[in-house]
């Protein structure tokens, strides 16, 4: 089962690849009570969190923010993680 932590990094990752590191590294800065590193590592999440980190994501990209969220995390779901409702 995937951490929130390893969630949010690989959708981090994915928004570095997409939006560029500085704007994608300073929009997940801005959810409180997470540390990202300059390589977009995440600690301190939690299904809270992660929802937050989505929704700043979809500030500027609405819709599709979600659809490259949910393909970042495909990979590492087991089934077992208790998701937000925009990531199930």
């Amino acid at each position: 089962m995937a951490t929130y932590d390893e969630l949010m990094t690989a959708i981090v990752k994915k928004q570095i690849s997409i939006i560029g590191e500085k704007v994608a590294l300073k929009m997940a800065t801005e959810v409180t009570g997470i540390k990202v590193d300059n390589s977009g590592n995440v600690t301190g999440g939690n299904k809270a969190k992660l929802e937050a980190l989505v929704d700043k994501y979809k500030e500027i990209a609405g819709g599709v923010a979600v659809l490259f969220a949910k393909k970042a995390i495909k990979p590492l779901l087991s089934g077992k993680e208790d998701l937000p409702n925009d990531l199930k």
